[in-house]
């Protein structure tokens, strides 16, 4: 595979079949692969940032590599480019996130032994935030929220959908969600794309939160 060619993750069905619905598979799943190691990987790939497209029924992550990568790169580097938000990837150690944004604003208990690491990202006082949420010392969810009025700073965004985007844009990349139901606050609406790992909250016909959680 050449530099600079678009990779999708379709092309990996055995690391896909926990993400892809069964309408998007012409022959059965294959047992998920166990997640590639990517601790020796050089930072330039870990820092790809892939965007989830449209795949028939389905979804695929597309990949643009800087360079001709092995087998083993390719995988580890497919398995994380489309679950970063912000600076951060879903699966990375829960270290990198202090090393990133340096410690937490604010520090939330949640179930099932998970901890909430608060961060306000914005010029304003509470938005947008940044919460990324900890779990056996690994990250296993990134969310970034907003108003509907204050967009996030670059980077804060899933394929090219960020906040305040409207409903209109989401649809243009995403499509319409698998499932659409009230979220816990008031007037917004959940939107969902089942079995693929993002949502989003909507409210008043914007994105206030974009969510990432481990597949």
């Amino acid at each position: 595979m050449r530099a600079g060619t678009a990779l999708s993750l379709l092309a990996a069905a055995a690391m896909l079949s926990a993400w892809l619905s069964p309408a998007a598979h012409a022959q059965p799943a294959a047992r998920p692969a166990a997640p590639p190691q990517t601790q020796s990987l050089p930072a330039d790939l870990k820092d790809l940032r892939g965007e989830w497209k449209r795949a028939g029924a389905g979804f695929g992550c597309s990949v643009t590599p800087p360079r001709q990568l092995s087998q083993e790169q390719l995988q580890a580097v497919m398995a994380r480019a489309c679950l970063r938000l912000g600076p951060l990837v879903v699966g990375d150690g829960a270290a990198t996130a202090p090393a990133a944004l340096g410690p937490p604003h604010r520090t939330l208990k949640q179930p099932q032994g998970q901890v909430a690491w608060l961060y306000f990202i914005g010029q304003r006082e509470h938005y947008p935030y940044f919460v990324v949420t900890v779990a056996a010392d690994k990250i296993v969810a990134l969310q970034v929220a907003g108003d509907g009025s204050t967009p996030a700073p670059p980077g804060y965004d899933l394929s090219h959908v960020g906040l305040s985007a409207t409903t209109e844009e989401v649809v243009a990349v995403f499509g319409q969600p698998g499932h659409v139901e009230p979220s816990e606050s008031k007037g917004v609406e959940l939107w969902t794309y089942p079995p693929y790992p993002f949502s989003f909250e909507l409210k008043g016909g914007r994105v206030i939160s974009i969510r990432l959680r481990q597949p």
